[in-house]
């Protein structure tokens, strides 16, 4: 198991960029959302041949005779002072230096604290000046990389400096026209982290290639973006190969078992696996370990 990284450098840029957070399915959202059954009065309907009434929180509420649910707003919005109210506008521009909101009929609002409701992907591209984004996770399938950090954005060292002259090795889309000539920047630069598993083989023949093409389709790169510096490094984990065991919360570098408890089990069954031969379950089950009650192993009473 290991990981690759991936390290572009760019001349100037004119790129959206996504900033989304893995979530992933589980029966916590539930809460009062979806009603939970009374099996008795289920059975007992059944046999009685029963319709079961006014079952769970959703059984009456109320709704707008007229408007539908946007009703609701409408009058709210009435509510407030006519003049402190605009509808029927668009917002295209928010300068947070300034503190300036501007409509698309031109005029512009100032405030002291802004709430925000629009989707904030589309908020992140109207904001002047840019914020600069540090790093950013990818769950979508069309990038082979898990997450980008904008290397540029921690230090000006971290790419060429404005003034030295370098040649344009590709566009982005390889198919692209390149200019050619050496010439100055500025330039950004671009770190991938790229998971590689027995579940999730990584083709090292290609993988430059399709790291580049995921850019493009998340937003990272646009085709005509010009490249002028690529590397491409693999880190192997090979310790267990030379009898070296590198466990615990930064030994063995696991974010899901690397809590005090999980790292004490982790020392626990190393031992026993250098031993005797146990498998290691707290490192290599996170999702097993983490989801029950461990009564299997406990320390003698002195």
């Amino acid at each position: 198991m290991g990981e690759g990284l991936a390290e572009i450098f760019m001349r100037p840029y004119n790129f959206k960029v996504w900033a989304i957070e893995p979530k992933y399915m589980q029966c916590e959202w539930l809460g009062e959302r979806v009603a939970a059954p009374d099996l008795k009065l289920a059975v007992t309907n059944v046999v009685l041949n029963k319709v079961a009434g006014n079952w769970g929180p959703n059984a009456t509420f109320k709704f707008p005779a007229r408007g539908g649910t946007h009703g609701i707003w409408k009058a709210v919005a009435n509510t407030l002072p006519a003049e402190r109210v605009k509808c029927s506008t668009t917002v295209v521009g928010v300068d947070h230096k300034k503190k300036v909101v501007t409509l698309e009929n031109g005029s512009t609002i100032k405030y002291k604290k802004l709430i925000n409701t629009m989707p904030v992907t589309l908020l992140s591209d109207m904001l002047t000046p840019k914020i600069p984004k540090c790093w950013l996770y990818f769950p979508e399938p069309d990038s082979p990389f898990y997450r980008a950090t904008i290397f540029s954005n921690y230090s000006p060292y971290n790419q060429p400096a404005k003034n030295v002259k370098l040649p344009t090795i590709r566009l982005a889309k390889s198919d692209a026209k390149v200019a050619g000539g050496a010439k100055e920047g500025p330039y950004w630069s671009l770190m991938l982290e790229v998971s590689e598993s027995s579940v999730k083989p990584v083709d090292l023949e290609t993988i430059m290639e399709e790291t580049i093409q995921g850019c493009i389709n998340t937003g990272l790169l646009l085709p005509t973006d010009e490249i002028v510096s690529l590397y491409h490094r693999r880190f192997y984990h090979e310790l267990q190969k030379v009898d070296i065991w590198s466990r615990g919360r930064f030994g063995s570098w696991k974010y899901e078992v690397g809590n005090q408890d999980h790292s004490f089990m982790l020392g626990v069954e190393c031992v026993d696996n250098v031993l005797y031969g146990v498998p290691e379950m707290t490192l290599h089950n996170p999702n097993w370990v983490n989801t029950r009650k461990n009564d299997e192993r406990t320390l003698a009473a002195i």
